[in-house]
């Protein structure tokens, strides 16, 4: 059972990858880094005339080769990201229904007490509506009050108990 892990944001100091990073470390999970992804804005006529960007294609084939995925958003402004929205119009115009069958895990950090809900209700609702067979969503509120930087973990002990139970639930089902 393959699991991968991919975060949607360009930010370098992105603190939903830092999140992601430190929950799937020492775990079989593979992850794609698409922070440095130069894909257009999509566009049918993108699609059309210029065809698939390599990187969605790829995506896409990782996706379809996973049981697992692990999705870390962010959010901008109350919503989810222009870099993820456009990675996620490009992934359901090259497949339909891209989760089918995918066991799909959320996290959303920000640091606000609502740890990025409303991107990761977002999400939840595109992987559903795109076909996941189930799709849980988990928000870490607090971020810099909650995560040691400088040592890339969960400095909480409650919420670092609770979504090491929450990834490992979620891989070895």
């Amino acid at each position: 059972m393959k699991t991968i892990a991919f975060v949607g944001s360009n930010s370098s100091k992105s603190i939903n990858k830092q999140l992601a990073l430190s929950l799937i470390k020492n775990k079989e999970v593979e992850f794609i880094d698409i922070q440095n992804w130069n894909v257009p804005m999509y566009s049918e006529d993108v699609q059309i005339n210029e065809g698939f960007p390599e990187a969605i294609v790829s995506l896409a084939s990782e996706i379809s080769d996973a049981s697992n995925i692990i999705i870390a958003v962010n959010e901008h402004n109350s919503n989810v990201s222009a870099f993820m929205k456009n990675i996620l119009d490009w992934l359901s115009r090259h497949s339909k229904k891209i989760f089918a069958e995918k066991k799909i895990l959320v996290l959303s950090t920000s640091n606000g007490q609502r740890g990025g809900l409303s991107a990761n209700e977002f999400t939840v609702g595109f992987c559903s509506r795109n076909g996941a067979e189930t799709v849980e969503g988990f928000t870490f509120p607090a971020f810099s009050e909650n995560f040691d930087i400088e040592n890339q973990v969960i400095s909480n002990l409650e919420k670092k108990k609770q979504f090491e139970t929450i990834i490992s639930n979620f891989i070895n089902k």
